[in-house]
């Protein structure tokens, strides 16, 4: 009897390590699949974002990273060509501070009045910027520039407001 019960025992071990065999070869390759899936899904991914890094490559003539000549112009005055656009920034978001909105925006705002929310450098000379005032947005064209003792000074050249 107590031999019957070690071979039944073992053969109930066996069925187990069987059963966990044929479940876990079937996690494994369901996860095989779902893995070759996401890489296929990634490798359109990056193929899609070469094609449009190769398509937009004229979209980047206009920033300040791959202006070669906008470089040599900071470096021929002096500045820091890395932290140029945080100085506009910064110099930006303390005309925000101004009561009535920014004074680089023309138009009078509701309530608190326009301020610029973000900007793009195209230039050494020039940056467009967007602003609202909470219901009402647009863009405006502003022309900067530093002077001999490097201090910045800014005008705007043409704003436009979205209704």
């Amino acid at each position: 009897m107590k031999r019957n019960l070690y071979l039944y025992l073992f053969i109930f071990a066996s069925l187990i390590a069987l059963i966990l065999y044929v479940n876990a070869r079937k996690i494994q390759e369901s996860q095989d699949a779902a893995y070759i899936q996401l890489e296929d899904k990634l490798k359109a991914a990056e193929e899609k974002l070469q094609e449009t890094n190769t398509l937009g490559s004229s979209t980047s003539l206009f920033t300040l990273k791959n202006n070669e000549e906008a470089y040599d112009y900071f470096a021929a005055s002096g500045l820091d060509r890395d932290r140029v656009e945080a100085l506009l920034m910064d110099y930006l978001l303390e005309k925000n501070l101004v009561k009535g909105g920014n004074p680089l925006v023309e138009y009078i705002g509701e309530g608190r009045g326009y301020q610029i929310n973000d900007m793009q450098v195209l230039n050494h000379k020039w940056l467009i910027a967007n602003f609202a005032d909470g219901e009402n947005w647009g863009e405006v064209l502003i022309q900067y520039n530093f002077n001999e003792n490097n201090e910045l000074s800014m005008e705007t050249l043409k704003s436009l407001l979205y209704n």
